[in-house]
């Protein structure tokens, strides 16, 4: 909480601190009426300065109520520096990936529990498209509270690649696992609140580390959309153009799940046949 400065504070800068002849005299002052005078002006004046940067700071501090957070991600080739436009998962143990959630700042269990629900849920949400401003009344879409349950709609359609439909939570200290998830107290110098970095040997991906910074500031709904953005991010999901998508690079908070429109880039993506990008029906 911020504190503004007390009178008593204000005071000390007054000239009784510095209660001497030699300083009267050089700064012209011959009498108590005129200090007390200076006294005064100074004192309006640090009042006014310090209540209008503690109220700056306050305001600033408020921000967003629905919040905004940052998210970066980066991909590296094992082989050579080809651009790849797409990319995949093909696991040699059927479509399971192997996740490990690293607490190296023991976070309390029920922010891993979180993420343990982002990563399992089946959990789906039917949502007339009007409400989002995306189609008529008459019209609805389903949204996706976890990624086994988007993973699962995305894999009814044939697709050349299997399209991992499971997740398991590995437990250990070291990098073990498909998907490496790394919660940090540290703030990210560059502002984001999770960095995604997919390691790729062609254009299938071998390994994906996630990042979530800040994690004890962060509250559990923060933290859910955080995580459910960053895991589309190691599926094989690149940043949307769409403000209002769960994959836009600042993500929104006001309706932050997994979208039809998310689905269909896994299904493409695990065509192997995407050029990158794709434009979404609705």
């Amino acid at each position: 909480m911020l504190h503004r400065p007390s009178l008593n504070f204000l005071c000390n800068f007054s000239l009784k601190k510095h209660d001497d002849s030699k300083i009267k005299r050089s700064l012209g002052f011959k009498n108590n009426k005129n200090i007390l005078f200076l006294e005064i002006v100074i004192l309006l004046f640090f009042s006014a300065y310090f209540f209008s940067v503690s109220q700056a700071m306050e305001e600033e501090s408020i921000g967003d109520p629905m919040g905004m957070f940052n998210s970066a991600y980066s991909i590296e080739n094992l082989r050579g520096d080809t651009q790849v436009l797409y990319k995949y998962w093909s696991l040699e143990n059927g479509n399971v990936l192997k996740v490990n959630i690293i607490n190296p700042t023991s976070i309390p269990s029920d922010k891993i529990d979180i993420i343990k629900y982002v990563l399992l849920s089946t959990k789906k949400i039917h949502v007339e498209d009007s409400l989002l401003g995306r189609g008529p009344n008459d019209s609805f879409s389903d949204y996706y509270e976890g990624w086994k349950g988007a993973l699962h709609a995305a894999s009814l359609k044939e697709t050349k690649y299997p399209i991992p439909t499971d997740f398991q939570i590995v437990d250990s200290k070291t990098s073990e696992g498909d998907i490496v998830i790394i919660l940090s107290n540290v703030k990210d110098s560059s502002g984001n609140t999770g960095y995604t970095k997919s390691v790729l040997e062609g254009n299938k991906i071998v390994k994906s580390f996630i990042t979530i910074y800040d994690i004890r500031s962060l509250s559990n709904n923060q933290l859910e959309t955080i995580a459910r953005h960053e895991l589309g991010h190691a599926i094989g999901l690149a940043h949307s153009t769409a403000n209002e998508d769960l994959m836009a690079p600042v993500i929104d908070m006001t309706f932050p799940y997994i979208s039809e429109c998310n689905v269909e880039a896994v299904v493409d993506l695990y065509n192997a046949d995407s050029d990158g990008s794709m434009t979404c029906k609705k």
